[in-house]
């Protein structure tokens, strides 16, 4: 169809040129030069100018139609090579989470030294080096990956985490804030520049990162968690203003704590101590009464029956104890802590009372049967005293350190406002 199409107008137009041919009979002379001239019919001349532009038309599209073919061969022949990368990567992968970490390594370093310029390779590469403990290996390939995109947050994050590993605070924190210059908002990248001045012990930067990471923080949940981290932090520096003996600042520092989030026991604990140590101990019971009464958290059990003990006032510690079981009978950790002053006190017989009702009420910890031993030992009872100690010895149940994160678990011995291991702050308590 297209042929006869092409046939039938090229006759039209030799018959429109015949025509004008017949039309126009005259010549147009074109001198050259002296004696050298040429003589030609307009219509001739049309007809030129047609063939000469037609063939302009043709080799231009000649050309386009031949570029076009090109590009067409050419992004066939990357999509092709793509695909082998994809294909070859993927293997890769799956040798990855199959925990094929040598066949897995092989396969990437094959793909690089084909295409030195395939980002994904560099990360999972040094993903694997990270694994193996390799760092500083895993450091340079995202040091190269990172001349093909600077900005790539995950390999940002990668560098800090290998930084890390290696013992470089300095370069992961430069890391960072390069991430931060672009994106003030990141929050994780504000949670992780503040966990490493943590670790350095940088309070005062630590904090400055933190009240950044709660500026940025929209939900609620999230902007409470964090809050709590901030107070924390303030908690801490307080305390570090009253090791410094600045008490009447600490006392201050601590106070604003408080009363912003009452329920915050490390700040409550603190206030307390420092107004212990001002020599204001009546102030100092005070707070903690009324902490104990809010969060029922037993280190303010020990911090009163320290501070009155210490007052040569044990009858009111005894009666603290007392009221407080009048309002919490079935608080195993509050009868407890009150069997074990009895003991303190050479009250023996009422002790072993309180710790006889706990055990025929089913409670039993190891714990409670190495209070009994200490009581039926300080009656000068050995036999039952060692009864006592054998069968805590001989409890399935190991026994437990005195506080635990209810966090993440992590154990101490004593109390403590700050957990290392999550990091929490507040979140001690009696195992």
């Amino acid at each position: 169809m297209f042929s006869r199409t092409t046939f039938v107008i090229f006759c039209l137009i030799f018959i429109v040129f015949g025509y004008l041919f017949y039309l126009n009979p005259d010549e147009v002379v074109f001198t050259f030069y002296e004696d050298s001239f040429l003589a030609l019919s307009p219509a001739l001349i049309a007809f030129g100018a047609f063939v000469i532009g037609s063939l302009f038309v043709f080799l231009l599209t000649l050309f386009i139609d031949t570029k076009r073919a090109f590009l067409l061969w050419r992004s066939s022949k990357n999509l092709k090579r793509e695909e082998v990368l994809r294909e070859r990567y993927a293997q890769a992968l799956e040798q990855m989470m199959k925990g094929n970490i040598k066949k897995a390594k092989e396969a990437i370093e094959k793909i690089l030294e084909k295409e030195p310029g395939h980002f994904p390779s560099y990360l999972s590469l040094a993903n694997l080096y990270h694994l193996e403990g390799s760092y500083p290996e895993a450091i340079d390939l995202l040091i190269k990956a990172k001349t093909i995109d600077s900005e790539n947050l995950e390999l940002l994050f990668d560098l800090v985490k290998n930084y890390v590993a290696v013992n470089d605070p300095p370069l992961a924190i430069e890391t960072l804030n390069h991430i931060l210059e672009r994106d003030p908002a990141n929050r994780e990248a504000l949670r992780k520049k503040r966990d490493l001045f943590l670790k350095q012990g940088n309070w005062g930067e630590a904090y400055e990162a933190q009240k950044n990471v709660v500026k940025h923080s929209k939900e609620k949940d999230q902007a409470a968690a964090e809050k709590k981290i901030l107070l924390g932090m303030e908690y801490k520096l307080g305390q570090e203003l009253a090791q410094n003996g600045n008490f009447k600042e600490a006392e201050k520092a601590l106070r604003e704590v408080v009363k912003e989030d009452r329920d915050f026991v490390p700040a409550q604990v603190a206030y307390g101590d420092v107004l212990q140590r001002e020599g204001e101990p009546e102030e100092a019971s005070q707070v903690w009464l009324r902490a104990y009464e809010a969060t029922a958290n037993p280190v303010f059990l020990e911090r009163l029956e320290s501070l009155f003990l210490s007052m040569a006032n044990p009858k009111r510690i005894l009666q603290l104890y007392l009221d407080f079981l009048k309002k919490r009978p079935e608080d195993t950790a509050l009868r407890f802590f009150y069997s074990r002053l009895l003991v303190r006190l050479e009250m023996i017989d009422e002790a072993l009372e309180q710790l006889r009702e706990m055990e025929l009420s089913g409670i039993y910890f190891p714990e409670l049967s190495i209070l009994m031993g200490q009581a039926f030992h300080r009656r000068g009872d050995s036999g039952r005293a060692i009864e006592s100690y054998e069968k805590a010895l001989e409890s399935q149940k190991l026994r437990s350190p005195a506080y635990l994160c209810s966090a993440c678990g992590h154990a101490e011995p004593d109390w403590t406002g700050f957990c290392r291991s999550c990091p929490s702050w507040g979140t001690f308590t009696i195992s």
